[in-house]
């Protein structure tokens, strides 16, 4: 199990990076082609097919995981499900895109919001498959086909930026990235999953997917609600400073969050009915989770004021304090959110539907109330919708885990004290030197952080080094028999 986990991260890792590089690459491109105008314009589109997209698979998916028993013809009934949804998403796009246009008086909408809708029939196919793929703990595949889908969308959106496209860039690119990953995921499948109608089958699913869905779409309704907020108060330019931040921190967001909650959720899905166990699995890996994710988010609010301009160019730089909040945010939520995930797999979901709702409300009351502030209040709401989550996990009823409010909150303070301290020392050192140009100053920085948080470990989590130890210990032994 250690050798398989450890392929696991490993291409996980891997795909990570390769994502992030194929991304930055397409947002060093598209920022010097388009104008923050231009981001703003296609955010109002791609939030909407974003959130159109979690009613159609994502809730599934979490419960075609999380199912004990599961046969072909319930992922054929979900399959069903999601082509319906976005079926009849794809219909509510057309008029939804003429008000949308009227209302910011940007007649591209009109088209780009239909458009941006395509992507998600290959979403809900994409989610099916993901949920059986989390079951079989096959997550070398999923990397695979979205390291392929990211490849094949980015290197379209460029050349298209190139020619002229403008805004259809960016729409070509998230619609592409969704299709090819579906593909890349299906040819990797052993079984081919077609839809069939079948009620009693569907509605086996019907409890955790429903409680899933309502949870996915609040979660990403923030966003929604985030971007036509920012849009409406802030106007168009803001948001597209917003949209570029968003670009540098969310893919490595996203893509850690994912990993992590699925890599674990497969773990603790057995010990569901083991309340003691999964209490002190879910202890063990959440702080050594912690550990590992906190400083990634922390070491890039650090870095942001020498990476983002070297990224996106000039004309940018008000998108540097937003990003740095969405990577304190990150650093925040991140590392508890693996509470929640022992939760789900006891078939809980309904206490990160409660986290997200709360995070929601407290992003737009600092959005609304604080806009006199400007667009600075964009980013520490942001950091409040993270951070009430967080607490919420932090603070839930001890006996659902076996686990006491205290025990939580010390399984991931580490983590947090050790980055900040991390981060101080790098930024301090930063302001100290001489300025050097970007890229060496962003190698220096990203270096001392990696070695300074490396010496913190060692002088105040041993335990983790030692734990590391044994793990590639382990992977070494049946490679030497």
């Amino acid at each position: 199990m250690r050798h398989r986990l450890l392929n696991w991260l490993g291409w996980s890792g891997l795909e990570t990076v390769g994502r992030l590089a194929m991304l930055t690459a397409g947002t060093a491109v598209l920022s010097r082609c388009l104008s923050p105008r231009d981001f703003g314009v296609a955010a109002l589109a791609l939030t909407v097919a974003t959130a159109a997209s979690i009613t159609v698979g994502a809730p599934f998916e979490e419960a075609l995981a999380q199912r004990k028993v599961l046969r072909l013809v319930h992922l054929r009934a979900a399959l069903s499900a999601c082509w319906l949804a976005s079926l009849a998403w794809f219909v509510v796009s057309i008029p939804l895109g003429l008000a949308l246009a009227w209302a910011y008086d940007e007649r591209e909408i009109a088209l780009l919001l239909p458009a941006s809708m395509v992507s998600i029939f290959f979403v809900g196919h994409s989610d099916i498959l993901s949920g059986l793929v989390r079951r079989q703990r096959h997550f070398t595949d999923l990397s695979i086909a979205t390291l392929i889908g990211n490849a094949g969308g980015v290197s379209v959106s460029i050349v298209i930026a190139l020619v002229g496209g403008g805004v259809w860039a960016l729409i070509a690119q998230y619609v592409l990235v969704a299709a090819i990953r579906a593909l890349a995921l299906q040819a990797r499948m052993d079984i081919l999953i077609l839809p069939s109608r079948s009620l009693g089958h569907l509605r086996d699913l019907v409890r955790y997917a429903g409680v899933s869905l309502v949870d996915r779409l609040l979660e990403d309704l923030t966003y929604l609600a985030f971007n036509y907020v920012v849009g409406g108060a802030y106007g168009l330019n803001t948001l597209g400073q917003v949209n570029m931040a968003m670009r540098l921190v969310e893919p490595i967001r996203g893509a850690i969050s994912a990993t992590s909650h699925n890599v674990v959720f497969s773990f603790y899905a057995r010990l569901q009915h083991d309340h003691v166990r999964l209490g002190e699995r879910a202890r063990s890996v959440t702080a050594h989770a912690a550990l590992a994710i906190t400083p990634i988010f922390v070491g890039l609010a650090t870095v942001t004021p020498v990476l983002l301009p070297l990224v996106a160019g000039s004309g940018w730089e008000p998108a540097i304090p937003i990003a740095i909040c969405l990577a304190i945010g990150s650093a925040i939520v991140i590392p508890a959110r693996l509470i929640f995930t022992a939760l789900s797999a006891r078939a809980l979901p309904e206490y990160k539907l409660i986290a997200n709702i709360a995070g929601f409300a407290g992003t737009l009351a600092v959005l609304i109330f604080g806009a006199g502030m400007g667009a600075f209040s964009v980013g520490v709401a942001r950091i409040v919708g993270d951070l009430l989550p967080a607490m919420i996990a932090i603070g839930v009823s001890p006996r659902l885990l076996g686990w006491t409010r205290r025990g939580r909150f010390f399984a991931l303070a580490p983590a947090w004290g050790l980055a900040t301290a991390m981060g101080i020392f790098v930024v301090g050192f930063d302001r100290a030197i001489p300025g050097f140009g970007h890229p060496l100053q962003l190698t220096l920085s990203v270096g001392l952080g990696i070695a300074v948080y490396g010496v913190f470990l060692l002088l105040f989590a041993p335990r983790l080094i030692s734990d590391l130890v044994a793990l590639f210990a382990a992977r070494a032994k049946p490679a030497q028999g």
